[in-house]
């Protein structure tokens, strides 16, 4: 009796330190996965071309008129738009299909979503009409909903979250 109850022990201990590896296992098959969503992310923000669209969005695109909506937008600009807002809408459908914490993705990129939202949202807004006309669908709602969410906080409200949420992880303040 004494040893089919050890024995059982032993097995129960077995069963749980094997389910504690394949959950630890997942988790940073998670991080991994991530890590490298982030660098990719990262690495397309910081390119010349980028950087270059996004500054034409916040400054120039003003010379235009909004009610053309994207696809009325001559074809350098309109690629110019098709980067920076594509990638805000990957971005954004990253976090909407929960692969991304919505608020890290945010503070990463919060003045980016919000400038580039501001300056483009009438431009969507006319798309969009022009293609429900045609029952064409929608344009950039995950977008939409990365840019809603951080006018609905402020960053310093969104960092003190992180830090509550990761409190191994200090997310830096200004005064750092």
């Amino acid at each position: 009796m004494f040893f089919n109850i050890l024995t059982l022990v032993v097995a129960l201990v077995a069963v749980t330190i094997a389910a504690a590896s394949a959950l630890r296992q997942a988790s940073d098959t998670r991080r991994t996965n991530l890590l490298l969503f982030t660098a990719e992310l990262g690495s397309r923000t910081r390119t010349p071309e980028f950087k270059q669209a996004a500054v034409f969005i916040t400054t120039g695109l003003e010379g235009y008129d909004p009610a053309l909506g994207i696809s009325g937008l001559p074809s350098p600009e309109r690629e110019q738009v098709m980067l920076v807002g594509g990638f805000y809408q990957d971005l954004g459908t990253l976090v909407v299909t929960r692969v991304l914490e919505e608020d890290i993705a945010i503070v990463m990129h919060y003045t980016g979503i919000k400038t580039v939202w501001r300056a483009l949202e009438p431009f969507i807004r006319a798309e969009r009409r022009r293609l429900e006309e045609r029952q064409a669908g929608g344009l950039w709602g995950s977008f939409e909903h990365l840019a809603v969410h951080a006018e609905s906080k402020s960053y310093e409200a969104m960092r003190a979250e992180i830090n509550r949420k990761f409190p191994r992880r200090r997310f830096p303040t200004p005064q750092d």
